[in-house]
C-alpha cells in the first residue's frame, strides 16, 4: 500500500487499502465487520482517603540491635584499609570475584534483554480465548481489559501495587476469565467474574476481580507464561530468563513443581493447542520440546549467542514456527510422531531479509528485515503475520499444508502482501479512517472471531488497530470444488 493508505481488511487474498472514508475500497467492505481502533488512555491512580497506621511501641531489643550494627560498621570502616592490604584478603577477594562472575552474577544478556529493558508504549497484549476481549499492558504497570461493544470498546483496569515490571500476560484457555500476569519477580493470577456490566468508553477500575499472588524464591526475571489447554487442567508453566528450570504451578492444588535442567535461562513458552507438547525457548545454547504425558524432553540446539525471539504453534499440533533474535528467517519444527522421542525436523522455511518493493503507485519502499514478532491464526491455521523491528509494514503469509515429506520442497509460506496500519473510529456515527504513520510492536490473531480471522496490531504510539480477514478455508474449498 501507499504511505497515504492503510490496510482495513483482506478479502480472499486481496488486501483492501483505503485513504479516507470515501475511498473506493470502502464499497468492497460493505459486508465485512470492521473494528474500531483502541486508543491509549491511562487511568488516573486512586489514593486512599485515610490510612490507619498503628503506633509501634519502642522495642528495646531492636534499639540495642541497631546500636550494635552501627558500632560494628564504624569499626569496619576504620579497619578496612589495613585488612584490604593483607595477602589473605586479596586471595579471598579473587575467589569471591570468580564465583560471583560465573555463578552468582546475573548475566548481562539477561539484564539487556528487551523484556526487562522494555520502554515501549505497549508491553504486551493477549486475546481472550472465547470472547471479544483484549487485555493490554501499557507502560504504567496496569492491565487494561477491553471488551468489544457494538461500535466501541469498554475498558476496565486491573491494578495492584504488587504488579511491577510486567513482562507477559496469558489468558487461561478453558476458563471464562482467568488471566496470569507475569512480572519480573512474581506472577499475579487474576480471576474476573464478569465484564459486561460496564458499557462506558473511559477506563475504570475492575470491581469484580480478585488476585492470587505467586512468589517463588527460586524465580526471578520471569519471561513467559503458558496455560495447559487440556480440559480440566489448572497447570501454568512459568519460565525464567535467569534459570534453565521449568516451573509448573497447579492453580487448583496450589502446588509448584520444578523440572530442573541445565542451561542458561528461557524466554519463550508455547503450549501446543492439544496440550501434548510444550516448547521452551532458551536464551542461549539450548531449547527444549517437552512431552507432557511423561514430562520427558528433547534438546534443540540454538545458534551460538542467539535466543528464540518469537514462536507460535499451528493448529495441527505438530508444527511450530519460530524466529531467532536479530535474524530475518522463519524456522519450523515438525514433530513426525506422537512423542518428542520421535523425529523432530528443524528447518528454515522462509527468509524475510530487507528488500525494495514498489507501492501501488510505483514508489519504492523497504520491506522485511529482522523479525520482531509472529502470530498465526489458531482457528484455521491459514494466515501468518510477521512484525519487523524497523519497518512500518507487517507481512501477511498464507500457509500451505505442511508435512514432514514436503518440508524440503517448495515454499510453505505464500506472501499475501504487506499491511499498513489504519486508525478506525465510529465517533461521528459513520466509519472514519486515518492511516497510521508509526512502528508496529506486536500482533496477535483473535481466538474468538469466527468469520475468518481478526488481527490486532499494537503500535508505538499506544494504539491498537485491527485487520479483518475473510477467506475460504481449506474445508470450504474442498466442499465447493472437490
Amino acid at each position: 500500500p501507499d504511505e497515504t493508505h492503510g490496510t482495513l481488511a483482506e478479502l480472499n487474498g486481496s488486501l483492501i487499502g483505503v485513504e479516507h472514508s470515501s475511498s473506493p475500497g470502502m464499497q468492497e467492505l460493505a459486508n465485512t465487520p470492521l473494528y474500531p481502533s483502541i486508543v491509549k488512555e491511562l487511568i488516573s491512580p486512586i489514593t486512599s482517603d485515610f490510612v490507619n497506621v498503628m503506633k509501634q511501641p519502642r522495642n528495646v531489643l531492636e534499639a540495642t540491635y541497631n546500636d550494635v550494627v552501627n558500632t560494628v560498621q564504624k569499626q569496619w570502616e576504620e579497619c578496612r584499609p589495613a585488612i584490604e592490604a593483607t595477602p589473605a584478603y586479596k586471595q579471598a577477594k579473587a575467589v569471591y570475584d570468580y564465583v560471583n562472575e560465573y555463578y552468582l552474577k546475573t548475566p548481562e544478556i539477561i539484564t539487556q534483554h528487551p523484556l526487562f529493558t522494555n520502554q515501549d508504549t505497549i508491553r504486551c497484549m493477549a486475546w481472550h480465548p472465547h470472547l471479544e476481549i483484549l487485555a493490554i499492558v501499557f507502560n504504567d504497570n496496569n492491565v487494561y481489559v477491553y471488551e468489544k461493544r457494538e461500535r466501541s470498546w469498554s475498558c476496565q483496569v486491573l491494578a495492584n501495587e504488587k504488579m511491577k515490571d510486567i513482562t507477559c500476560i496469558e489468558w487461561k484457555k478453558r476458563s471464562s476469565g482467568t488471566l496470569a500476569v507475569g512480572c519480573k519477580q512474581a506472577v499475579c493470577i487474576w480471576t474476573i467474574e464478569k465484564t459486561n456490566n460496564y458499557n462506558g468508553t473511559e477506563p475504570i477500575f475492575f470491581a469484580g476481580a480478585f488476585m492470587k499472588y505467586v512468589k517463588l524464591d527460586h524465580l526471578d526475571y520471569i519471561s513467559s507464561l503458558a496455560w495447559d489447554p487440556t480440559p480440566a487442567s489448572h497447570l501454568l508453566a512459568i519460565a525464567s530468563a535467569n534459570s534453565s528450570n521449568l516451573t509448573i504451578h497447579d492453580l487448583l492444588l496450589n502446588r509448584t513443581t520444578c523440572l530442573k535442567r541445565y542451561g542458561k535461562g528461557n524466554v519463550v513458552l508455547r503450549w501446543s493447542p492439544s496440550g501434548e507438547f510444550l516448547f521452551q525457548g532458551g536464551i542461549s545454547g539450548i531449547s527444549r520440546m517437552w512431552d507432557t504425558s511423561d514430562w520427558s524432553s528433547q534438546q534443540i540446539s540454538n545458534p551460538p549467542g542467539l535466543w528464540v525471539q518469537s514462536a507460535c504453534w499451528s493448529p495441527d499440533n505438530r508444527t511450530l514456527f519460530y524466529s531467532m533474535h536479530g535474524k530475518s528467517d522463519i524456522h519450523a519444527l515438525f514433530l513426525s510422531g506422537k512423542f518428542v522421542k520421535s523425529t523432530i525436523t528443524n528447518t528454515q522455511i522462509q527468509s524475510t531479509s530487507s528488500a525494495t518493493k514498489e507501492t501501488s503507485s510505483g514508489v519504492p519502499v523497504t520491506v522485511g528485515g529482522v523479525i520482531r514478532d509472529m502470530t498465526i491464526d489458531q482457528r484455521n491455521g491459514q494466515r501468518l503475520a510477521v512484525v519487523f523491528e524497523d519497518n512500518a509494514l507487517t507481512a501477511l503469509y498464507s500457509i500451505k499444508d505442511i508435512s514432514v515429506l514436503g518440508l524440503g520442497q517448495d515454499s510453505k509460506l505464500l506472501l499475501v502482501g504487506y499491511l499498513r496500519g489504519v486508525e478506525t473510529s465510529f465517533a461521528s456515527g459513520a466509519l472514519e479512517v486515518k492511516p497510521i504513520v508509526d512502528r508496529p510492536l506486536s500482533a496477535q490473531f483473535s481466538l474468538a472471531f469466527n468469520q475468518g480471522a481478526l488481527l490486532a496490531i499494537a503500535w508505538d504510539n499506544g494504539m491498537v488497530s485491527f485487520v479483518t480477514h475473510t477467506f475460504l478455508t481449506d474445508e470450504e474449498v474442498c466442499g465447493r470444488f472437490m
